[in-house]
């Protein structure tokens, strides 16, 4: 924690026309109407920050590398000045890194940045749902399905399938059963102009995970709907850092 307030006085003192915002207050701070948003912390807080923006571009800095591996952060407290120094000089480019929609019987989920779980909450209970993608649909048994992008795909993703670049996101069904069955629709590409429709058969406690900040409930026979969103997060990288 102290390592952390030094950080933030630090960038504080370098940005002095920064608005300094707590996390718990985040969602109510109007953050989409600033001309960039820092995220200062790990991925966690990178992802929280994330999915309140739509216009604002995102800058991500590790404040604390010896306690968070800040995996989608390139930065961290070590680059402080050169990071200033370099926003002023407009030495900054902006990439745009798809998300996922969740949408469960009219509700929408925050956007995903990483990952979408769709499965039972407790994953010792097996998972069993319906898929459809285009045309085909298959029905499911297993421990759960991911629906990843490209920031996600070298995290819980990445046990299942390889990381990848290129597209906007993927999906695998997890440990699925019974053991050795060809499945069409196990493992497959989502972009810009599909939509993957799951209707659960799970008999116990169903949810849809939008990177583990919200649930929501997906008993039997509901449908949960995931796209990739329309506005991609524009995330701010530094050249040369």
């Amino acid at each position: 924690h102290e390592r952390q307030v030094r950080v933030r006085a630090r960038l504080a003192a370098l940005l002095p026309e920064l608005r300094v915002v707590a996390r718990e207050d985040a969602a109510g701070a109007g953050l989409d109407e600033a001309s960039m948003v820092i995220a200062l912390g790990g991925d966690n807080h990178f992802i929280y920050v994330s999915h309140l923006l739509t216009r604002a571009p995102l800058l991500g800095i590790n404040a604390d590398r010896v306690r968070s591996h800040g995996g989608l952060l390139k930065l961290d407290e070590r680059h402080l000045e050169e990071t200033a120094e370099s926003l002023r000089a407009g030495w900054a480019h902006v990439d745009h890194w798809p998300r996922l929609s969740a949408v469960v019987d009219g509700r929408r989920l925050p956007p995903a940045l990483s990952e979408i779980y769709i499965g039972e909450r407790e994953r010792k209970h097996m998972s069993r749902h319906v898929l459809t993608s285009g045309r085909r649909h298959e029905e499911h048994k297993s421990s759960g399905l991911l629906v990843a992008t490209e920031a996600g795909s070298t995290g819980w993703y990445g046990h299942y399938g390889r990381p990848f670049k290129g597209v906007a996101a993927r999906w695998v069904l997890t440990e699925p059963f019974p053991r050795g069955r060809r499945l069409s629709l196990g493992t497959g590409v989502l972009d810009d102009r599909r939509t993957l429709r799951i209707r659960s058969l799970s008999d116990s406690d169903a949810i849809v995970a939008s990177v583990s900040l919200e649930e929501a409930a997906l008993p039997f026979a509901r449908t949960v709907e995931i796209s990739v969103l329309r506005r991609y997060l524009k995330v701010v990288r530094v050249e040369g850092l």
